[in-house]
């Protein structure tokens, strides 16, 4: 073979490898098109939002059918995650049950223990399935209700109404029984500025408190009709205007015009609970609608006042402070808003977190100071990924008739993490020092049908933020 021969070989075999190369990379890139386009064609739904149907009759299903419609429905819910063209980030490789327990037959609660392998095991998605990552398995143990409803054509639809942790579940069934009612949300925490077995009762136009669950009563000196009171109450005491504990028991009252008496803000307090009383005039304030007060040593304390509510969206606020155990107070500031406050939390004398109404808008209705109140900053949370149900069909005017009526055509806007979760809720602290917040839908929620909040917590008093998941909030 002469050398232009070979020549000529070598260029078609280059020539060859290039068009191939070409072929590669054109398939590649088509691939690539391809898969995002059916990525965002397909319709992940939440756990809030999934059901199946029931190709049965309904009624009368045993403790053991409803454990096999509940693996039924575990199966098709995870089996999303393991479609075509899901992404990577979202993709399960392997998924298995390890058991489904029946825990409450008259509620179709249903304790669901599985695990999955997710093709990224790095990826953030997944954080919010509660579970534990070990060697590259997630397992998970879901405490899931349902609610079958009869189509009453011999079959049915199966619907999530409520989703919790394991944990969670035992918390919330364990305070049931002891009969403490955590507010209708599916955590177990508390901002309650008294003992566990302190309280205190309005009765016979007089304030009694208890250190023993109710076996001995002390009489408090202040007037049951200078005391602030939940809104439509006359013996429930607005949340936070109150502390009692063994070591210090305080009472915020007055900033109003009683009996035509004008009353001053006013703080009634004991250190011996309930032996001796000391009371000190904070403010000549008189149409107060909000207090908080918070000890947190014998000597140092908190004491804010809301007040001058108008038209139902804006109020003035004071905070006050004693580091003499309330001798005397000294005005720190006001509030960093003017909207109706929500509730206030004090993690330590330095630290405080202040919740407002929330109005359109607003980029954050949480405040936090760290330096007792002087100043403030906003709790900006960090947003996180909708899934594929957070779509929001609008109608938008396309074209017109000769008529002179307009045509209109339903288009579909993806909705973003911040235009859902917008609202948050005063946060609350556990007995560990976790804060809790929860970012809300608001009033008009539609994601999840408005069920969901985003549920974040911190260790550090607020310093920093971690997102646990996509939590079931009750009215």
């Amino acid at each position: 073979m002469n050398q232009k021969s070979k020549k000529f070989q070598t260029r078609m075999l280059t020539c060859i490898v290039l068009v191939v190369f070409c072929l590669i990379v054109i398939a590649i890139f088509a691939y690539s098109y391809i898969s995002r386009y059916e990525s965002k064609k397909l319709d992940i739904k939440s756990r809030y939002t999934f059901s199946i149907d029931v190709d049965s009759n309904v009624t009368g299903y045993s403790n053991e059918d409803m454990t096999e419609l509940a693996k039924a429905w575990l199966n098709k819910y995870v089996n999303q995650y393991r479609q075509r063209f899901v992404s990577y980030s979202m993709s399960v490789k392997k998924y298995g049950i390890d058991s489904v327990t029946m825990l409450d037959s008259d509620n179709n609660t249903v304790l669901l223990s599985f695990w999955v392998v997710p093709q990224d095991t790095e990826s953030d998605y997944f954080s919010s399935w509660d579970g534990i990552m070990d060697n590259g398995v997630l397992k998970c143990e879901w405490v899931v209700s349902f609610y079958l409803d009869d189509n009453f054509n011999d079959t049915g639809t199966l619907y999530v109404t409520s989703v919790l942790s394991s944990e969670d579940y035992g918390l919330k069934q364990y305070y049931a029984n002891l009969g403490i009612d955590s507010g209708g949300d599916t955590e177990v925490t508390t901002n309650s500025n008294k003992d566990q077995l302190a309280n205190y009762v309005v009765r016979d136009n007089s304030l009694y408190i208890t250190y023993d669950g109710g076996e001995k009563y002390v009489t408090v000196p202040a007037s049951y009709s200078y005391l602030l009171y939940e809104d439509n109450s006359t013996t429930s005491l607005k949340e936070g205007s109150y502390m009692i504990t063994t070591e210090k028991t305080a009472f915020v009252y007055g900033g109003k015009t009683a009996n035509s008496t004008k009353v001053p803000v006013t703080v009634i307090y004991s250190d011996d609970k309930g032996e001796n009383w000391t009371t000190c005039e904070l403010d000549n304030i008189y149409n107060a609608d909000y207090y908080y007060v918070k000890f947190f040593d014998v000597n140092n304390g908190v004491v804010i006042c809301g007040y001058a509510k108008s038209n139902d969206t804006n109020e003035s606020s004071r905070i006050y402070k004693t580091s003499n155990g309330g001798e005397s107070w000294e005005t720190v500031g006001s509030g960093p808003a003017t909207n109706i406050i929500k509730g206030v939390v004090y993690v330590t004398a330095d630290v405080g977190f202040f919740c407002y109404d929330y109005v359109d808008g607003m980029d954050s209705n949480l405040y936090k100071t760290d330096d007792g109140g002087k100043t403030f900053a906003k709790v900006i949370l960090e947003a996180q990924e909708l899934d594929s149900s957070a779509a929001n069909s609008q109608n938008q005017e396309s074209s017109s008739k000769a008529d002179g009526t307009s045509v209109t055509s339903e288009s579909t806007e993806q909705l973003k993490w911040n235009d859902v979760y917008k609202e948050a809720l005063v946060p609350v602290v556990d007995s560990t020092g976790i804060i809790t917040i929860y970012l809300t839908q608001g009033k008009n929620g539609v994601y999840n049908d408005g069920k969901t909040a985003a549920k974040y917590q911190s260790s550090d008093n607020g310093s920093t933020w971690k997102y646990i998941g996509q939590m079931e909030i009750k009215d």
